[in-house]
């Protein structure tokens, strides 16, 4: 372990503590110490080290009731501590079990207090899910390591699109960030969003119509000039023309010079676009590929500019058929490094986005499944000119799934490949779990909800090795 990784770690052991049980799980006595299913006992001091932390972006403050979940991504028990969730948002422990998953909601805006998991003795994955007929549904990445940079290509200020920073500051110590706004027309700091203080131990949330006039999407670059912090956007849309939904995940750390999307599907009617941040201070070329699951897909896109602190959209749906399942690859031609998200408004106005994925890697986790079920699709995209061959796990609350038919998954360089998870995710959420045996991937989960959220919930994996 780095210095800088032990001494934040120390820091989390010292600021936390306190008891705690997951739907499902049973608290136990010590970190590793199984005890019988429905014999509770009281929860103490765990002995095994902190294996992580994680940090969840919450949208408590804007009314929107959300779940924070978590996943054994091990073979052996796990004890986990929580702090931010329940009524209070006091600590809480548990073990749980090998391959197993449950959530709590999280805590009341009222509770003040970052939402984060602590995990001994193994390693585990949370997320943050919202999901609510009248509103859509969306899930958001939780981040391990707080840092100094946070990247948004979409944000808007615009009639109806509420955007909202969540700045987590988990440390004992005040942190201060600054929130530079980038546009068509170049980049900007407005006033109020210079030097912003981020109390210790808490959830700060930014309202930008607060501080921006209104812009029909812009992208954002939130820098910490004192302290490490995790930063989320929300995104809650509810446009006079009907167009609606959620947009919530944790931003990117750095540009890039490339980004994958593995999923995506054109909408029969509606719109898909590519948008790229471009934080530098210099001008950008980006070009596009597209993968689809069966031959070549369509041509994409070459040099388009993205200038110095701007951004541009790239119109997917003119260019790939209505309907068409696809992957998208963008890279910067001229080494100069940007943040792609893709932004699709489907049939009745429905919104969601998804960031990219910067590389590919052997193993993924992602979000999979809601409590008000739906349709669900696994993306995979490889790396380089060899096939790829992948185990795919789900994760749920009563232990891991693992299906004959998805023991040896193919993914051919050059296509994408689509995993219909639909039939053994049984109408619950879960934690899917992604191997590459031979390969690199990046990996999407997208979620069509059952008709009256009128959304997809899209989800980027997140790599763990």
């Amino acid at each position: 372990m780095r210095r800088a990784e032990l001494t934040f770690a120390l820091v989390i052991v010292l600021i936390m503590g306190g008891s705690w049980a997951l739907d499902g799980i049973v608290p136990s006595k010590t970190a590793g110490t199984p005890v019988t299913a429905g014999t509770p006992v009281t929860a103490s001091a765990t002995t095994a080290p902190l294996s992580e932390a994680w940090f969840c972006p919450a949208p408590s403050a804007q009314g929107l009731g959300s779940t924070i979940w978590t996943a054994n991504l091990g073979t052996g028990p796990v004890h986990v501590r929580r702090s931010g969730t329940g009524a209070s948002g006091a600590t809480a422990e548990a073990d749980l079990g090998a391959g197993t998953f449950g959530g709590l909601p999280a805590a009341p805006s009222a509770a003040n207090v970052p939402v984060s998991v602590e995990a001994f003795g193994g390693a585990t994955g949370s997320h943050v899910s919202v999901l609510a007929p009248s509103v859509g549904g969306a899930t958001g990445r939780c981040s391990r390591q707080p840092g100094t940079r946070w990247l948004f290509p979409i944000a808007s200020t615009a009639p109806g699109y509420d955007s909202y920073l969540l700045v987590t500051n988990p440390f004992l110590e005040e942190a201060v960030v600054t929130v530079r706004v980038l546009t068509d027309n170049g980049d900007q700091i407005p006033s109020g969003l210079s030097h912003v203080e981020i109390p210790q131990r808490s959830q700060t949330s930014v309202f930008l119509g607060d501080f921006f006039p209104e812009t029909a999407s812009i992208g954002l670059d939130v820098t910490a000039s004192r302290g490490r912090v995790v930063v989320g956007q929300l995104m809650r849309v509810a446009a006079r023309d009907g167009t609606r939904g959620i947009g919530l995940d944790v931003g990117a750390t750095a540009p890039r010079t490339q980004w994958l999307l593995p999923g995506g599907d054109i909408p029969s009617s509606g719109e898909e676009d590519i948008v790229v941040a471009n934080p530098s201070d210099h001008e950008a070329l980006v070009s596009t590929v597209y993968l689809v699951e069966r031959g070549t897909g369509p041509v994409g896109v070459q040099d388009v500019p993205v200038p110095a602190g701007g951004r541009k959209a790239l119109k997917v749906s003119d260019q790939v058929p209505g309907g068409t399942r696809h992957a998208t690859i963008l890279t910067s031609t001229n080494g100069v490094p940007v943040v792609a998200e893709r932004l699709t408004v489907g049939p009745q106005g429905a919104y969601h986005t998804v960031q990219g994925v910067p590389a590919t890697a052997t193993r993924w986790m992602v979000a999979a499944g809601s409590t008000a079920g739906g349709t669900d699709t696994l993306a995979l995209v490889a790396d380089g000119a060899d096939r790829a061959v992948c185990k795919v796990t789900i994760l749920t609350a009563a232990g891991p799934v693992a299906p004959a038919a998805l023991a040896g998954v193919a993914v051919t360089p050059g296509q994408r490949a689509s995993v219909e998870l639909t039939p053994y995710l049984n109408g619950a959420p879960a934690t899917v779990l992604v191997e590459a045996i031979t390969g690199k991937v990046a990996v999407e989960n997208d979620l069509v909800l059952p008709a009256a959220y009128r959304e997809t919930m899209e989800t980027a994996g997140t790599p763990l090795g």
